[in-house]
């Protein structure tokens, strides 16, 4: 009799300490949540609360009047005005995949997109991920930290995610079927955004953009209708667009340089990309400061 209740006595105590575990397991789970929540980089901008980090618009811009009017198309009307593609019975892009040679404005793009939202009339949430900084040491943790992002962008939503680089974080599956660890890696990581991007549930007013100067190294399956809607490519400008560059890089100078420097100096820039002649414009000012 005696050794019955002992047993029993053990057994209550076992699984109260069983059930304390778990309570603590949980409490340090939720604990770890909402600090890895917390050092989601969030910028609000526009709707006269947000920040004016972004005071650039779409005049920074010269030589891409088709990319700005897709990036207003896709992105910013359907996140600030929802209400009028709800009454049209128009749904909202899912995402925009900004490609081309490096240096050619995929970036600037970005932040003048952003200084016109700032100006715009509802606080819209950015999120902004350098692509290969969603991966950890930890198996699982990259899906984690993307799930974490989009359950953000979801709760602050009118949200925009941006990811540079994304061939870093979801490079092209083999189609044989990589043995190696790093390949499952990513096919896990790849397997994941897919499902975020378009999973069963509907994500709201969440757009994502995403930039990348190799769009083969992408996988496949997200470049269609459905994850990346519309691709937009960066091409090198030709005469004209380089001498509007110019004139954008040369604008705040006094005295201004004539059109007909600018076209000559772009005459002589075949090839370059706005970043080359943004350098260019900066040389000549250092050349005559000294």
């Amino acid at each position: 009799m005696e050794a019955g209740v002992r047993l029993n006595a053990e057994k209550e105590k076992s699984t109260g300490a069983i059930a304390d575990d778990d309570e603590a397991f949980r409490l340090r789970e939720s604990r770890r949540l909402d600090k890895d929540k917390e050092l989601i980089p969030r910028v609000v901008i526009g709707g006269g609360l947000g920040t004016s980090t972004y005071s650039a618009g779409w005049e920074s811009l010269a030589g891409m009047e088709e990319h700005v009017k897709t990036l207003k198309e896709l992105t910013l009307l359907p996140l600030a005005y929802p209400e009028m593609f709800e009454s049209l019975g128009a749904g909202a892009a899912r995402g925009v995949l900004l490609h081309g040679p490096p240096g050619t404005g995929k970036t600037a793009a970005v932040r003048a997109m952003l200084g016109a939202a700032a100006r715009g009339p509802r606080p819209i949430s950015f999120f902004s991920r350098l692509g290969a900084d969603c991966l950890g040491k930890y198996s699982g943790e990259a899906e984690r930290k993307l799930r974490l992002l989009f359950e953000e962008a979801e709760k602050r939503q009118p949200s925009i995610i941006f990811f540079d680089e994304i061939d870093g974080l979801a490079p092209a599956r083999r189609g044989g079927g990589g043995s190696g660890a790093q390949d499952e890696i990513h096919s896990s990581v790849v397997a994941t955004l897919l499902a975020l991007m378009d999973g069963l549930s509907g994500r709201g007013s969440v757009v994502v953009v995403a930039s990348t100067n190799r769009p083969d190294a992408v996988d496949p399956a997200l470049r269609r209708p459905g994850r990346f809607d519309r691709e937009l490519f960066f091409g090198l400008p030709d005469a004209e667009a380089r001498a509007d560059i110019l004139a954008v890089h040369t604008r705040a100078w006094t005295p201004r340089p004539s059109r007909e420097t600018l076209e000559a100096v772009a005459s002589r820039t075949e090839g370059c990309a706005g970043a080359d002649l943004r350098a260019v414009a900066n040389a000549a000012l250092m050349s005559a400061l000294k």
